[in-house]
């Protein structure tokens, strides 16, 4: 009998019952038949690195042919620039404006990076929005454009300039 100083032990046929599988100093054992997973090594210098292939953000498909044309202002603010001609690759003003351009998305209209960056009343703007309207029977009549100063005001429809051409 344990007298009440002497804490109580254990009998070597409780030694059995007394496994921690929890206990921090003894790991469980790994009862997986699961071969652990490899590694790669990182590339070593001057190897190519593999990339994951990229997704085009710009669509594949050119502006509409109705679009392809010139086009003459009809909004005051766009006067002084002169008649906008569209190409499959290049935007032009009448005032001497012209800038190579790249198709950035169709959401809401034909949203362009203009590559030239040209400035309007003094103040670049490398976006430009194209918004074409039709007519009963379809036909694009006019289109609206709207100028943006940098890629975060176009994303969040925040022009700087806004205007109307027409078809002559």
């Amino acid at each position: 009998m344990p007298s009440p100083t002497t804490p109580p032990t254990e009998s070597p046929s409780d030694s059995s019952s007394n496994s921690f599988p929890d206990s921090p100093t003894k790991p469980p054992a790994d009862t997986s038949t699961e071969p652990a997973p490899t590694v790669e090594p990182p590339p070593t210098p001057g190897e190519p690195v593999a990339q994951a292939p990229s997704v085009p953000s710009v669509p594949s498909a050119p502006l509409p042919d109705a679009l392809v044309k010139q086009w003459e202002p009809m909004s005051n603010v766009l006067l002084a620039f002169g008649p906008m001609t569209l190409t499959s690759g290049e935007i032009t003003w009448g005032s001497g404006q012209t800038s190579p351009y790249t198709l950035i998305s169709t959401e809401g209209g034909f949203l362009l990076k203009l590559e030239a960056n040209p400035s309007f009343y003094d103040i670049n703007h490398p976006y430009v929005k194209l918004i074409p309207n039709t007519d009963e029977s379809g036909t694009i009549t006019t289109v609206e454009v709207a100028f943006y100063e940098g890629e975060a005001q176009a994303q969040r429809d925040e022009y700087m300039m806004y205007g109307t051409y027409f078809v002559n």
